[in-house]
């Protein structure tokens, strides 16, 4: 067959697979233009002569039973180019006798395609469904927001894959000017700056979760220890106080605030106060000479303590009374004796007994208490500058980043996890998974970097020949005198005949470039523990560490530094480690034995002046916490297309 012919057959859309069957001309082909830009599909638009019957009249085009899926293949000389693609739409000039059909290479499952595929690109760090939405995860194009890619429509398998934007994967064509094949045409040469490059991304995220725990802290020997008790009046475990009793101490199931409460409490009173009434009494007789009698009577009755609490003050007071009673009896001679006698006597004296109490404090909580880290980035792009100031290079500010609450599940049944993992912790960008996220804002600010880096477009005329090599998933090398040398991703290509002059038009359009090359450079930082060859950084920190992402970034992991109140729920909890005000105690024993002695007023009028009252906080367990993580990043090495600075 020569070169230059076009095929065209009507085909089923099961004929997925071009064969030599297909090599045929259902239809006269007057002229086409087969073209294809990066992210869409490839289509064709046709002129043929109006199809008629053998009695000579128009057939219609669209009518019932007609078939709308076609092969065209165009022979190049050493291969075809071939596309296969469906009727779209109306065809234009149709009572013209040169009909213009339009074919598009779109497959009908675009959609579930797309799905699929993205499915398999959804892996950290390109994809991180924790800043996502959960009514975005399931679109495909979200998925590509951390590639430096696009969708790529086979024009003949109508397979979806994507490309990268820089690098083709499929290989290279050359076009070196060595040979006859690889040279370009004169005309159809061209060059553009499409844009200016961006010169750097400045990321800010968000990162929250809610910090749960839940346990108890045993206050008891903090507390303890720390009341002002008069040593030579207290003993181990106990508190004194002339007002402050067991009955005073906190009871089971109290709140006391900021997810506190009183898990279990006990207090006993050393000492009983408890007033116990002890009374004796005596009969005397006395027998006097002539044979008379006295009896004479003596009782007491006394309540006080059993035992007197150590370091109780004791009042002395005065008799409150005195009262003497005789009673007199005649004798046989008619004489008068005192046959008995009575003397009353009271005295009150007061005593202030000092408490002596053994407690016991259990405090129980439930932390709900709210974390954020934002995160902070900038990536700068090694790029040549293409304005005179390179300082006036334009820049992108990505701050709309916002996870969804990391300690609450994402997905479900089997696949449901926690992103933090353990929700105590104080920390997330420092955690493996937090690396990863930390990645995950790389790669965003890298893909913006890398698409705007492709400054250069140049458009050329390759020879017929080398036409079917052309595809989308490809670069192209260039060496041309005009332009010098060129290395850039197939981002469009098309390849015409004109019926009116017989002329193939072919054109490629590449686009460069303008990064300086080179590649990144890892680090292994000084550790903060020990030397490295004891442990490594699984096991340590380090300062000035720089990971490599790939070979055109690295950073440098951060390091858990919660801004928060330093309480670790990792580990079993102290009362050193949840008090933030130390116990304070207002009017102690002491002050109040001081009071009473220098105060002429009743001691029970003077301690309501001075009751003792206690006083401490404990860290809240629902406030919220904000850090800030300022991620080093090295400078995005990007590959060199095209060298603006060259001769």
């Amino acid at each position: 067959m020569p070169a230059g012919l076009p095929y065209f057959a009507w085909i089923e859309a099961s004929e997925t697979t071009f064969g030599p069957e297909h090599m045929r001309w259902d239809e006269s082909v007057f002229s086409f233009t087969l073209e294809q830009s990066e992210g869409d599909p490839a289509n064709l638009t046709l002129v043929v002569r109006r199809p008629r019957n053998e009695a000579g009249n128009a057939i219609g085009l669209l009518g019932p039973g007609r078939k709308i899926w076609a092969w065209f293949a165009f022979d190049c000389g050493p291969a075809l180019i071939k596309f296969r693609g469906r009727l779209v739409g109306i065809p234009t000039s149709i009572f013209e006798e040169l009909v213009t059909l339009e074919f598009v290479a779109r497959p009908f499952d675009v959609v579930a395609q797309k799905e699929a595929l993205a499915e398999t690109l959804r892996v950290l760090p390109y994809y991180d469904e924790v800043v996502l939405d959960p009514s975005r995860r399931n679109d495909p194009e979200v998925v590509l927001e951390g590639y430096t890619a696009i969708w790529h429509y086979d024009r003949e398998t109508h397979v979806i894959t994507i490309s990268d934007e820089l690098t083709g994967e499929d290989g290279l064509v050359e076009f070196d000017g060595a040979s006859e094949d690889g040279k370009v045409l004169w005309d159809g040469l061209g060059l553009t700056l499409t844009s200016g490059p961006l010169a750097r991304v400045d990321v800010h995220a968000e990162y929250t979760w809610t910090q749960q725990a839940q346990g108890s802290v045993d206050l008891t020997e903090y507390l303890i220890d720390n009341w002002p008790n008069e040593p030579e009046y207290s003993s181990p475990g106990e508190i004194t106080s002339f007002t402050f009793k067991a009955d005073n101490w906190p009871k089971n199931g109290t709140g006391i605030g900021n997810g506190w409460v009183v898990a279990e409490a006990t207090s006993r009173e050393v000492y009983s106060h408890t007033p116990v009434t002890f009374a004796e009494e005596e009969e005397l007789t006395i027998n006097w000479w002539d044979g008379a009698t006295t009896n004479v009577k003596h009782s007491i009755t006394e309540s006080r303590l059993t035992t007197d609490p150590p370091g109780s003050i004791v009042i002395y007071g005065a008799m409150t009374q005195d009262e003497s009673k005789v009673t007199y009896a005649t004798d046989g001679n008619g004489e008068r004796y005192a046959s008995s006698f009575t003397r009353t006597i009271a005295f009150e004296s007061t005593l202030m007994p000092l408490h002596h109490v053994q407690p016991t404090l259990l405090a129980g909580y439930t932390a709900g208490r709210q974390c954020t880290e934002l995160v902070s980035l900038t990536l700068v792009a090694d790029v040549q500058p293409i304005l005179t100031d390179p300082e006036d290079g334009e820049a992108l500010r990505l701050d709309d980043i916002r996870s969804v609450n990391l300690s609450e599940r994402i997905g479900a049944g089997t696949d449901a996890y926690v992103p933090i993992g353990d929700p105590r912790r104080r920390s997330y960008i420092a955690t493996e998974r937090g690396n990863r996220s930390v990645e995950h804002l790389i790669v965003l600010a890298r893909a913006h970097l890398r698409k705007r880096a492709r400054v250069v477009e140049i458009t050329f005329a390759p020879k017929l020949a080398r036409m079917p090599e052309i595809t989308l998933r490809k670069n192209a090398f260039l060496v041309e005198p005009r332009v010098g040398e060129a290395l850039g991703k197939i981002i469009g290509y098309s390849l015409a005949l004109d019926g009116s002059d017989g002329r193939i038009n072919c054109e490629v359009r590449i686009g460069c470039a303008i990064g300086r090359g080179g590649s990144a450079v890892a680090s292994g930082g000084e550790p903060t523990y020990c030397t490295v060859d004891y442990t490594g950084a699984d096991y340590q920190q380090f300062t000035g560490r720089i990971v490599l992402f790939d070979t055109s970034v690295g950073y440098e992991p951060p390091n858990a530094n919660p801004n928060d109140d330093g309480i670790n729920f990792m580990s079993g909890l102290v009362a050193a480690d949840v008090i933030d005000t130390g116990l304070v105690v207002e009017n102690p024993a002491a002050v109040q034995r001081a009071e009473i002695a220098a105060d002429d007023r009743p001691a029970e009028e003077v301690l309501k002046d001075f009751e003792t009252r206690a006083t401490f906080k404990l860290k809240s367990m629902t406030r919220a916490f904000s850090t800030d993580y300022e991620i080093e990043v090295t400078d995005l090495k990007i590959p060199t297309g095209y060298d603006l600075e060259a001769a």
